[in-house]
């Protein structure tokens, strides 16, 4: 009986594989244990990786927030503002938003051509945002220069653009006080009823129905 049972585990395929198995093994260890190691240190390497970009993305967020927080604080002077800014090292994540705040605040006072100089220096961002505020910020830059079919041809990019980041209304909105300026009122019209009618929880709605209003009064 025992050697009838032999011979059927001899034949066993299942046996048989783990026997060869067991084989494969023994003649491949150092092989298949260097294998294992290189394995583990890729994944180390990733873990790492990942620790490092964690740690980055979270210094990147606190000198943004960092870098917002002086730009909204009303206590301090435009000037301040600018000194504080100037002392913070933008980087090339969020935090280059820095540079995008320093001019909006160099417009703000007056200053368009440090302004201008700012974002002309500012590369191109992974950062969509970022761009698309540049764009907004160049935009208003050129409207204070006079140079009103320059600026509406940057929102107009920004309007068709299905990836763009800044809302369309606020765009449009944009837009007609321009057209509104430069008597293009019929085109203006047409902005602003697009605004009422395709955004009517917009928070620009009562100031597009007010400009209309008196467009049409003209």
């Amino acid at each position: 009986m025992k050697r009838k049972e032999r011979e059927h585990l001899k034949e066993d395929p299942f046996q048989q594989f783990i026997t060869t198995a067991l084989e494969i093994l023994r003649k491949y260890k150092k092989e298949i244990f260097l294998g294992i190691a290189a394995a583990v240190g890729v994944v180390l390497i990733l873990v790492v990786m990942a620790i490092i970009q964690s740690y980055s993305i979270s210094a990147e967020n606190k000198l943004y927030a960092q870098a917002v927080n002086i730009k909204n604080d009303e206590k301090l002077s435009i000037e301040q503002k600018v000194e504080q800014l100037e002392q913070l090292e933008s980087k090339g994540g969020i935090s280059a938003s820095i540079k995008l705040l320093l001019a909006s605040l160099y417009f703000e006072k007056g200053d368009v051509q440090r302004a201008k100089e700012i974002l002309d220096n500012f590369p191109t961002s992974k950062i969509k945002l970022l761009n698309d505020q540049k764009k907004l910020l160049q935009a208003d830059i050129l409207i204070s220069s006079d140079k009103q079919d320059e600026a509406l041809e940057i929102l107009n990019q920004l309007l068709n653009d299905p990836r763009s980041e800044i809302a369309n209304d606020f765009i449009l909105l944009k837009m007609a006080r321009v057209q509104a300026k430069t008597e293009q009122t019929e085109t203006a019209v047409a902005n602003l009823n697009k605004i009422i009618d395709e955004y009517p929880q917009s928070a620009y709605n009562y100031e597009a129905r007010n400009l209309l209003n008196e467009l049409e009064e003209k």
